[in-house]
Order: C-alpha cells, then structure tokens, then sequence
C-alpha cells in the first residue's frame, strides 16, 4: 500500500530508470484528476463568478 509517488518511485532503480513506464503512470495517476475537472468545470465556473465582486 504506497501513495501516488511512492509508487512511481519503485519503477527508478540504483543504476537504471524506467521512464517509459514513470511517464505513462504518471498519465494514468493524472486522468481522474482531469475527468473530475471536466465533469465538474461548470461548477467552478459559476463560483468564479458568483464570487467576482462587485461590478
């Protein structure tokens, strides 16, 4: 059981890094991330501009 970057630091080794599978963890680690933002964009859309000021 490790966290997110803990995890990408077992691909690293002593004397050799597999960057291949670091670049393509860290993509897979990043995409709920992103489909969360997507989902809830209007949302913070609406609060940016709830929350403006006055103008």
């Amino acid at each position: 059981m490790f966290t997110l970057p803990l995890s990408l630091n077992t691909f690293k080794g002593q004397y050799i890094s597999y960057w291949n599978y670091i670049m393509a963890a860290s993509m897979i680690f990043t995409l709920p991330a992103l489909g969360i933002y997507a989902f809830f964009n209007r949302y913070f859309v609406e609060g940016v501009t709830f929350t403006g000021g006055k103008g």
